[in-house]
């Protein structure tokens, strides 16, 4: 990952369309970003158009590995 995109809060990126327009973008914080470049708008709602679509999304969400790692768990027998 490039130290541009991590500087913007992105972890991954990967686009999901054949024409380059639209782009999902796992985030430091741990959220999924999908944004349309063609016409960006906030709050805008991204339909996914055909079965490539959803696989390239599903294929990209699959290769994510978590933002932080899960705090271990230390347990401590009780003394009698």
């Amino acid at each position: 990952m490039s130290k541009s995109l991590l500087d913007r809060g992105i972890v991954a990126v990967e686009n999901i369309d054949w024409k380059g327009d639209r782009w999902a973008a796992f985030q430091v914080n741990g959220a999924l970003k999908i944004s349309e470049f063609s016409k960006l708008t906030e709050g805008q709602e991204i339909v996914l158009k055909n079965w490539e679509e959803i696989e390239r999304l599903r294929n990209f969400l699959n290769s994510l590995k978590p933002v932080k790692k899960p705090e271990e768990v230390v347990i401590h027998a009780a003394t009698a």
